[in-house]
């Protein structure tokens, strides 16, 4: 075990505007720093301001269809309600079959810019949870929810 310096703790508690912290050996210093500034979910935080940019939007999938030679994507014909469809190419071919994804709303980035692809131009993203485990969720709105609503 390695003694902690009182000014160690004080400069932790300063937070992030305080002076460096003299360390008495590189690694129990450093890894201390690590702890005391991780993001909580495992990314790199943003401000309020970089998360307004991002445009969520409800969306109804009109159409969807496998992707020929493509081992992972759906293709899906989206209505944001806005008097055109997207197309928008999802990873979720392990989780759905095209058939029962017609007609139910969904969560999409609106606002990505077009992606040019081997199979296409996507126009937005889909938002589905994953995690450890396998499994893949497309996110959906409670009832009532109208393609072109903004989430906030």
């Amino acid at each position: 075990m390695t003694r902690i310096d009182p000014k160690q703790i004080d400069a932790l508690l300063e937070g992030p505007g305080a002076a460096p912290i003299p360390a008495a050996s590189a690694a129990p210093a450093a890894a201390t720093r690590q702890v005391a500034s991780a993001p909580v979910v495992g990314s790199p935080e943003i401000t309020i301001d970089d998360f307004a940019k991002i445009d969520l939007r409800i969306a109804r999938i009109v159409n969807a269809e496998q992707v020929i030679g493509a081992d992972k994507l759906i293709r899906l014909t989206l209505d944001l309600g806005d008097a055109r469809h997207r197309t928008v190419f999802a990873g979720i071919k392990s989780a759905y079959r095209p058939e029962e994804l017609v007609g139910r709303l969904t969560a999409v980035v609106a606002n990505l810019a077009p992606r040019k692809m081997k199979f296409g131009v996507s126009e937005g993203m889909v938002l589905a949870a994953s995690g450890d485990a396998p499994g893949i969720y497309l996110l959906s709105p409670d009832s009532g929810a109208q393609p072109g609503m903004r989430i906030k």
